[in-house]
């Protein structure tokens, strides 16, 4: 079975959203030591995030384009899965969304989601010849 172009993009996209979902877990997951629940942990660090004054504009900004990431990526395949069934090509916004997470992911450093983005963005923008 050969997938079409737009189907593989719309899998690269899938994988690029569960890549940064993985950073969160870590991030929200509580340590050994603290004797509290996996949702105790996230509220507290979340609390921390955005009421602590010490945490910098820049941090903060990093977290929200770490929440975004996801969300956006998985509109992302969403929306090209949907455009493969409809045997279209892929329209303009397809690509244009598909740099924009790569750019996002890029910005915040998550190389490993960033590369796949791209290939998926490159897999999205290419021509079937048939």
């Amino acid at each position: 079975m050969k997938l079409s172009e737009p189907r593989i993009a719309g899998l690269g996209f899938a994988l690029s959203a569960i890549l940064p979902l993985g950073v969160w877990f870590v991030l929200l997951s509580p340590d050994a030591s603290s004797g509290m629940s996996f949702l105790q942990s996230a509220g507290a660090f979340l609390t921390h995030v955005v009421t602590d004054a010490e945490v910098s504009p820049t941090l903060r900004v990093h977290y929200i384009l770490l929440a975004m990431l996801p969300a956006l990526l998985l509109l992302q395949s969403v929306l090209t899965w949907r455009q493969a069934s409809l045997a279209g090509p892929c329209r303009f916004w397809c690509i244009y969304l598909g740099w924009v997470a790569t750019v996002m992911a890029i910005a915040i450093l998550h190389w490993p989601s960033a590369v796949a983005s791209a290939l998926a963005t490159y897999h999205a923008g290419k021509r079937s010849v048939a």
